[in-house]
């Protein structure tokens, strides 16, 4: 156990109680100090200390005699004791030499070790390769080997290093130093638990694969929050085979059973997987308003659309628990989802706030005003966190979380919402172009209208940009698309609208209607009867809204492709100059081609942010680490098909890569996804990271790109002509996770956090083409 070295000066485990030590020995619990606190003293005792600066070379006299008091004060209890130190409040050291500073460091420590314990290996010692570390270690750095080395994740759960034979080789062994919670760069998340399961579960069976098995510690925060997470890792520790991905849900239905009972384990461990995947997307304190996209794929809906379900399932579960078990329940579920839903509705009503006010919506208003109620609430719930168990948990909960932006590593000191905007509701909207917002999807039409010059762009019917232009509407694509026809001018007089449709089979799910102060916006469902429109019809055709008072109308562009795959054809069809695939959904796999294969690709059910149905890697996963040629001649098939009768000149595709680090120097990851043809299949290979500035450390990309919890590369797969590709996927490490393929024909992709969600995948069953 490492005690918590903040707040300073803070709590201090050793002198808070001397008997701490003692009895922790007594309950089999070893003690020692984090990675920056050597020799069983903390950082706080050194600042209540007054004996100058935390400085080897400038105060090297001092130093030593603290750490030497701790190694007698430490005795015989059962203890790891660390070696090296960083400089202060946990920063790097301050030296013209550092690995110089740490060599002579290590030697003193070793000494005082011999001197209480008669020789320098009598007692358990680590060193732990944590940030700048790790470069230090790169460069040559060593401890003696009978020092256990300490790998570390990056402090965003990927594992930074993975042990080699000679490593392996050390009696001292290897440990693992991983976070549930964190505070620094790029930013601190410490509220509750943000922590994705399988994410958690993948990097910690390579871990124990790779031999990294000595000493795990975790750093767990306020640990309360982190029961789960914890609970896992604590089990994969004594077991890294207890269960894997596919037996996942079974694991979680035990513990729900044993903390809860039998009767609801299967809904809660439900609920606990949802709650998994939402925080797997993005971590609380990384989401702005901006985070997911308001106007492209209903991103931004779909995903609060998601964590409102959740939150009414664990509201639901709470209820239907004996009262004896409601408290448990509420402190590691409900205020979690509830907790987490309200907090997405805040960000993301704030992002709706500020597109909404651009379009001049009346609908601004009344989202600022849920906004600032649903800000109040969170403390609410805070309240109610508290006074649970007779205040069992007061203050775990009271971090603040709310801040103006994701710019300041610094944790907020206290909640702030900012940037609220409002539409006057009294004011008319421009003459020209009328009191009603005509908004389709993808379309910046109404944000554009929200700055004009009447006498410049042309309205009756609107044309350029400032035109609402719908997304295509394809066999293959969605079954509807929706006009939201939205006031925006004076509340106080109702807009009364009407649509003319032009062909029996275009199907709206109104005709007429009215927008009022009470109902500011209404939204029309537009679906095509593809039984009735002329096969290879390819046409634009306007729908008309008239509404007034006063007298106005515009056109909706509507494009309407009737083109579909052929009817044998089982893969995925271009829709909307897009193709979408989740990387579970192939068509081939090298494995059940050539059934003498030992490795080859297997699905990772759940280990997924952009992805529904998971991941997929190299597996046996010790089999395809020893053998890269085996690994790289491995591969997965998707078949595709681009329709039209034009060749797209540059398609590009974009890859969702799971979070991970190069583990391994000598072999960093790297993946190839090409089109196949008859002649020669294209295979170039291409390393998925940069390579950082300094040898050990994280990649150059790593600061802006972290938090996102994928690595998103796109690369040009040159022109395709119409009909069907093959697209194959090959890596050369087990540690490569594929969740998504998007291929964009038409251009770049509209800007998303989790990409275009799956478009239609096609399977043939017999003779009978089925989606």
């Amino acid at each position: 156990m490492w005690g918590s070295f903040v707040p300073a000066p803070g709590r201090i485990f050793f002198t808070d109680d001397p008997g701490n030590m003692a009895l922790a020995n007594d309950y089999g619990i070893v003690v020692s100090t984090s990675h920056h606190e050597p020799m069983q003293r903390a950082s706080n005792e050194w600042k209540q200390s007054k004996n100058g600066a935390w400085d080897w070379v400038a105060n090297k006299g001092n130093v030593v005699e603290f750490m030497r008091e701790g190694v007698r004060r430490a005795g015989g209890n059962d203890t790891y004791f660390t070696l090296g130190m960083r400089g202060e409040n946990d920063g790097p050291i301050q030296a013209d030499d550092p690995i110089a500073v740490l060599r002579e460091v290590f030697a003193v420590q070793r000494n005082i070790l011999a001197r209480f314990y008669g020789n320098e290996t009598a007692a358990r010692q680590i060193w732990t390769i944590y940030k700048e570390v790790a470069t230090y270690y790169t460069a040559g750095l060593e401890p003696p080997e009978d020092v256990t080395l300490m790998f570390t994740d990056d402090n965003w759960g990927n594992v930074q290093k993975l042990p080699n034979a000679k490593e392996l080789d050390r009696s001292g062994g290897i440990g693992m130093y991983y976070h549930f919670e964190y505070v620094g760069r790029p930013k601190s998340w410490k509220w509750q638990n943000c922590n994705n399961l399988p994410k958690i579960y993948k990097e910690l069976f390579q871990a124990a694969q790779a031999g990294a098995n000595r000493i795990w510690v975790f750093n767990v925060g306020d640990i309360k929050p982190v029961e789960l997470p914890l609970n896992m890792a604590m089990d994969l520790a004594w077991n890294a085979t207890r269960f894997d991905l596919d037996s996942l849900p079974e694991y979680l239905k035990s513990l729900a059973a044993r903390d809860f009972d039998l009767e609801h384990s299967e809904v809660i461990a439900s609920a606990w997987l949802a709650y998994s995947h939402l925080v797997g997307m993005r971590k609380f304190e990384m989401l702005e308003p901006t985070t997911y996209s308001i106007t492209n794929y209903e991103e931004a809906d779909r995903i609060l659309g998601a964590w409102k379900a959740l939150a009414d399932r664990v509201r639901a579960i709470e209820a239907s628990l004996p009262q004896t078990h409601r408290d448990a329940f509420f402190h590691s579920s409900t205020y979690a989802a509830v907790a987490g839903y309200n907090y997405h509705a805040i960000l993301i009503g704030q992002g709706k706030n500020r597109q909404y006010s651009f379009e001049r919506r009346n609908s601004a208003n009344a989202i600022a005003y849920d906004l600032i109620e649903r800000f109040e609430y969170d403390h609410d719930l805070t309240i109610e966190y508290d006074a649970i168990a007779g205040g069992k948990w007061r203050g775990i909960m009271s971090t603040p979380k709310f801040d103006m932006s994701t710019a300041d590593w610094r944790p907020s000191s206290r909640d702030v919402m900012a940037n609220l905007s409002f539409v006057q509701l009294r004011q008319d909207f421009d003459y020209a172009f009328g009191n009603l917002g005509i908004y389709v999807e993808q379309s910046r039409a109404p944000y554009l209208q929200g700055r004009i010059c009447a006498s410049i762009n042309p309205s009756k019917p609107t044309k350029d940009g400032l035109s609402p232009i719908m997304r295509p509407m394809e066999p293959h694509g969605p079954a509807f698309r929706w006009i939201d026809l939205f006031h925006r001018g004076d509340h106080r007089r109702p807009i009364r609208w009407s649509i003319s449709v032009p062909e029996p089979w275009i199907n709206v799910s109104q005709v007429s209607g009215e927008v009022s102060g009470s109902k500011p916006e209404e939204r029309v469902h537009i679906s095509i009867n593809w039984e009735l429109v002329p096969a290879t019809y390819n046409q634009t055709v306007q729908l008309r809204v008239f509404y007034g008072p006063p007298a106005h109308f515009d056109d909706v562009h509507l494009p309407v492709i009737n083109i579909r795959a052929p009817k044998d054809f089982a893969g995925f069809p271009e829709v909307d100059g897009i193709i979408s695939i989740e990387a579970p959904h192939y068509q081939r796999s090298s494995l059940t081609q050539d059934t003498g294969r030992n490795i080859g690709f297997k699905v990772m059910p759940r280990l997924a942010s952009r992805s529904e149905s998971g991941s997929v890697a190299l597996r046996p996963y010790q089999a395809a680490i020893e053998s890269e040629s085996e690994s790289k001649a491995s591969w997965l098939e998707y078949d595709i098909f681009i329709l039209g009768n034009a060749t797209q000149p540059a398609v590009n595709a974009t890859i969702y890569i799971n979070g991970a680090l190069d583990t391994r120097a000598d072999k960093p990851m790297l993946c190839s996804l090409s089109l196949q043809n008859e002649s020669k299949p294209a295979n170039a290979f291409f390393k998925i990271l940069g390579t950082p500035e300094k040898a050990g450390d994280t990649p150059p990309e790593w600061n802006a790109e972290v938090a996102n919890g994928v690595w998103t590369r796109t690369l040009q797969l040159g022109s395709l002509s119409p009909g069907k590709h093959i697209l194959r996927w090959q890596v050369n490490s087990p540690e490569v996770y594929l969740e998504k393929i998007v291929l964009a024909t038409q251009g770049r992709l509209p800007e998303t956090s989790l990409g275009p969600p799956e478009t239609l995948r096609l399977m043939v069953t017999g003779t009978k083409q089925e989606i």
